[in-house]
């Protein structure tokens, strides 16, 4: 039996004991056991790890009663503790792909069989980075990328199509498209109101179930203050920019008030996944997870609408779909992750894009202690190319791997037998047994190519593709700057 197969088993047990959030997922005592299968590659499609809060210190200042608990670095960088989570998360990739046999244990040549790339991020640069030196540790593992300034932001278009040009948007069939599914969004707040009350009594100390007046200035750590609960959430197109591109992935539709909530929850999660107390040490894990429903929320609005999905998120499954077809075909293909020999592919950027690919094929999972399709730090879409010993013949597996939120904030280091949490996935229309998940590659190969639509591609001999990037740091963000 398939390790990771293993562990689904093992997650499924968690899930119907209804363990408690922050008990691991345990897989059992591996054994040679042989599925019939050969892993020929690995895509891990991820999120970048444990970073700061991404909204300037002076906004968030408006929005509690007390000051936000510093993180060692400035706005949006990877902090210290995710340099190391994400590196225990590669280690364990090794530990598994070595098992599996993907892995040589020779590092010159598993790094020749590898390709990594970020968006120009720097948490995800850095967290490819991170990965690698896990996965490959004897070597500095090239990260490719397009250049990371915090000054002047230069969009990949594998991650932002409409940015680059790759594709045509037309905002007000986004948003028209979006009313149809949450109508005018009025009834959000109502419908998501035990989040709303969580983080208004975080935000404002006062105890859950109560209904304080409205804060004051003085109630806040800055003026003015500003309740973001209260706001109103308006589902409506965004304006284009005035200058630069007109729009970037994600920022299609203006959601108002729920914008202005989730920054002001942010970083509570990167609280307790980095060590420190969450929410002024208001907030237990449960709680945690519970207001991430929100970002949940706010990916089917701004990512998993038909229109915006397809849109945003062809590309990106373009060069997923094509990075398989190369090792199938034995063939180099322009517009893919990597060329023909690339055997592990690891692609970093955010849980928005990881939202978007996961879309396009409807997936959805679970993780203990997290809600559903919630992007953890570190998680990612696994693809997994593999081929029968018996026929010959290609299939796919497709799982969600992500360390649990104890598993971030004690840095647990990981093992076969003390995994990360991982689910392998339902692929619509793909798999068929109710008992094997396992997708034929050309059936996947034609579900995926159904759900993109080559208008929002990139042609693939037009692609201009990043150089290995290096010697990237953390620097402030100018927008933050008093």
């Amino acid at each position: 039996m398939n390790l990771l197969k293993r562990m689904v088993i093992v997650l499924g047990l968690v899930l119907t004991l209804t363990v408690p959030v922050g008990v691991q997922v345990l897989a059992q005592t591996i054994t040679n056991a042989n599925d019939g299968t050969t892993l020929k590659q690995i895509i891990i499609f991820g999120r970048h790890s444990i970073r700061s809060s991404t909204t300037c210190p002076s906004q968030l200042a408006q929005y509690a009663v007390q000051p936000y608990p510093e993180f060692e670095v400035t706005t949006g960088c990877l902090t210290p503790n995710g340099t190391q989570a994400e590196t225990l998360l590669g280690a364990y990739y090794r530990q598994y792909l070595l098992y599996e046999g993907l892995l040589t244990g020779n590092d010159r040549t598993d790094a020749l069989h590898s390709y990594f790339r970020s968006n120009s991020v720097e948490r995800s640069w850095a967290t490819a980075v991170a990965l690698g030196t896990g996965l490959i540790p004897n070597l500095t593992v090239p990260v490719n990328s397009f250049p990371i300034d915090p000054n002047v932001y230069q969009p990949d278009p594998v991650f932002d199509p409409i940015a680059t040009n790759v594709a045509k948007i037309d905002p007000n069939i986004a948003a028209a498209q979006v009313q149809e599914i949450f109508n005018s969004g009025a009834a959000l707040a109502s419908a998501y109101s035990g989040e709303y009350s969580l983080i208004r009594s975080v935000l404002f100390d006062y105890p859950l179930g109560t209904q304080p007046p409205p804060p004051t200035p003085s109630d806040c750590n800055s003026s003015p203050c500003v309740d973001p609960t209260s706001q109103a959430i308006t589902l409506t197109a965004n304006p284009p920019a005035p200058t630069g591109p007109l729009y970037y992935t994600g920022a299609i539709i203006n959601i108002g008030g729920l914008q202005s909530t989730i920054n002001a929850a942010d970083p509570f999660v990167m609280q307790y996944a980095d060590g420190l107390e969450a929410g002024w040490g208001q907030l237990t894990p449960d709680q945690i997870s519970q207001q991430t429903r929100l970002v949940s929320l706010q990916f089917d609005i701004e990512m998993r609408s038909p229109y915006l999905n397809q849109v945003q998120s062809s590309n990106a499954a373009s060069h997923v779909l094509r990075a398989m077809e190369q090792v199938v075909n034995g063939v180099n293909l322009h517009g893919a992750f990597g060329n023909a020999g690339s055997r592990t592919v690891a692609v970093i950027s955010s849980d928005a894009y990881v939202a978007g690919l996961a879309g396009l094929l409807h997936l959805h999972w679970q993780l203990p202690g997290y809600q559903p399709d919630f992007c953890a730090p570190g998680g990612a879409l696994v693809f997994e190319l593999r081929q029968s010993n018996r026929s010959k013949g290609y299939l796919v597996r497709v799982f969600y791997t992500a360390q649990t939120f104890d598993q971030l904030r004690s840095l647990t280091p990981l093992t076969l037998s003390e995994p990360p949490a991982t689910m392998q996935l339902l692929v619509p229309g793909g798999s068929t047994s109710a008992t094997d998940l396992d997708v034929n590659f050309g059936v996947f190969q034609k579900l995926m190519t159904n759900a993109i639509n080559p208008a929002y591609v990139e042609v693939p001999r037009n692609e201009a593709t990043p150089n290995v990037l290096t010697g990237v740091s953390c620097q402030p963000d100018p927008a933050c700057q008093e």
